[in-house]
């Protein structure tokens, strides 16, 4: 620049002279041109260079955006990998839980152990009641059943747990209504109740699925030589025809068809073996077994309608017989006279009656038969029976 301005100075001359164009003075005024030409320029420049600015910041800041986008891509990246390698950290927290969960099951089975021990030791602590002791407690808590009440449900249901459940539909108790800790007894005692009653029981619902093979056994007995054996027999056949008897009672059947439902087989051959070898043996026995027999075999018959027609004169007739053996005569005759008068058909009623007294009185005997002439004949089974009787 200070160049320029020496150049300038030289180019001046004096008044009214025309200048001389010189190289210098042409340079001048382009150099004048250029300088009012500049600012012009300088604002293209400035605004060239705003816009160069401009991009640069927008490239920067496109830059800086996509260098946060890396960022945070990297951090993302990192997160994840962070996450990963944290995730072992999440089993910790898991093992953790399932320790505490495991814990609190332990427990809860410890619990639940010591219950079952206490229960367990109630339970062995009741069954050591005798059985009049464990019927009161019941009736303590309201309960208002005896011995043969507890039996007859037993005849009805051999779940023990539907039997209780029965006697608490008939005496509602609540669960909580009594303490074993507190009242030395609760509603458990009842299981044990019913199974001291089932010991004890003559028949039970669970014993009818063996009776049919134990009905069979019995009605093919052959009557033996020896008493011995025909007396077991007896007391084996008076059990299981007693047994028999408390089924139908407690049921209310009144025919053999009925009970064969519940025993499986016909009982009918079974009750007669039963009076021929009670016959067989009560000759021998005493006077009262005679009469405890009566009252037994009546009452047998009377429960069966299709057994009370079929053998209630047989009945009748061999017990008239074995008092007669046992020398009551007057009860045999008596029983006799009654079983003559409501039978059209004496044939065989007079020859049992007089065959009675054939090695007792003979003469009686005779008697008897001479009596049956009247009303018997050569028509009649047992007339030929009834002559050898005399004729001996």
């Amino acid at each position: 620049m200070p160049a320029k301005k020496t150049e300038t100075k030289d180019t001046v001359t004096k008044k009214g002279t025309k200048p001389v164009e010189t190289k210098a003075t042409k340079t001048t005024a382009r150099t004048k041109t250029t300088k009012k030409a500049e600012p012009k320029a300088k604002e293209t420049v400035k605004k060239a260079a705003k816009t160069k600015q401009t991009v640069k910041k927008t490239e920067t800041l496109k830059n800086d955006k996509a260098s946060v986008e890396a960022v945070a891509d990297d951090k993302v990246k990192e997160t994840k990998k962070t996450t990963a390698k944290k995730a072992p950290a999440k089993k910790t927290t898991t093992k953790k839980t399932t320790t505490k969960k495991t814990t609190a099951a332990k427990k809860t089975t410890k619990k639940a152990v010591t219950k079952k021990e206490d229960t367990k030791q109630k339970m062995e602590q009741y069954n050591q009641f005798s059985l009049d002791t464990c019927i009161d407690m019941a009736k303590a808590m309201g309960i208002d059943m005896g011995y043969d009440q507890y039996a007859q449900l037993l005849m009805d249901q051999s779940d023990t747990k539907e039997i209780v459940k029965t006697i608490l539909e008939q005496y509602p108790i609540k669960a909580d209504a009594f303490s074993y800790e507190e009242d030395g007894y609760d509603l458990d005692l009842l299981e044990v109740l019913v199974d001291k009653v089932a010991q004890t029981v003559t028949i039970k619902a669970s014993d009818y699925a063996a009776m049919g093979k134990e009905i069979e056994a019995h009605e093919g007995y052959v009557i033996s030589e020896e008493s011995l054996d025909n007396n077991d027999e007896y007391n084996a056949d008076f059990d299981l025809v007693r047994r028999l008897l408390m089924i139908a009672q407690r049921k209310d059947i009144h025919t053999m068809a009925d009970l064969q439902t519940i025993v499986t087989v016909d009982a009918t051959k079974l009750i007669e073996k039963f009076m021929d070898v009670a016959y067989t043996v009560l000759k021998n026995w005493q006077y009262d077994d005679v009469k405890y027999y009566e009252n037994f075999i009546y009452a047998v018959l009377s429960q069966f309608n299709d057994l009370y027609q079929a053998y209630e004169n047989k009945a009748m007739m061999d017990v008239a017989d074995l008092y007669i053996e046992h020398g009551d005569y007057g009860l045999g005759d008596a029983n006799y006279a009654y079983i003559l008068r409501e039978n059209q058909i004496k044939d065989y009623i007079y020859y049992r009656y007089a065959k009675a007294y054939e090695h007792i009185d003979y003469e009686k005997s005779r008697a008897i038969a001479n009596e049956a002439l009247q009303f018997v004949d050569d028509r009649y089974t047992y007339y030929p029976n009834i002559r050898q009787l005399l004729e001996n």
